[in-house]
């Protein structure tokens, strides 16, 4: 037997709150806290974690191109 996965888009809240996980994960080097932010990102729209970047820059004072950065990493 195998377990299915069903994709639900996250609220764009849910969204904001993964991404401010994942950022603030990556200022501490905490591989569980990003993961944990990475495993709501997964299922949201590009659309959404744009529109949850200008959040996240004021309260975890990044910059949109440092957001990219840990992206990439």
């Amino acid at each position: 037997m195998y377990h299915r996965e069903y994709p639900i888009t996250p609220s764009q809240q849910a969204t904001n709150g993964a991404l401010s996980i994942f950022v603030e994960g990556c200022q501490k080097n905490d591989i569980r806290q990003q993961l944990f932010g990475l495993s709501v990102l997964r299922s949201a729209t590009e659309a959404q974690v744009h529109a949850a970047m200008p959040s996240v820059q004021v309260s975890q004072h990044v910059t949109q191109a440092e957001i990219a950065a840990m992206f990439a990493r």
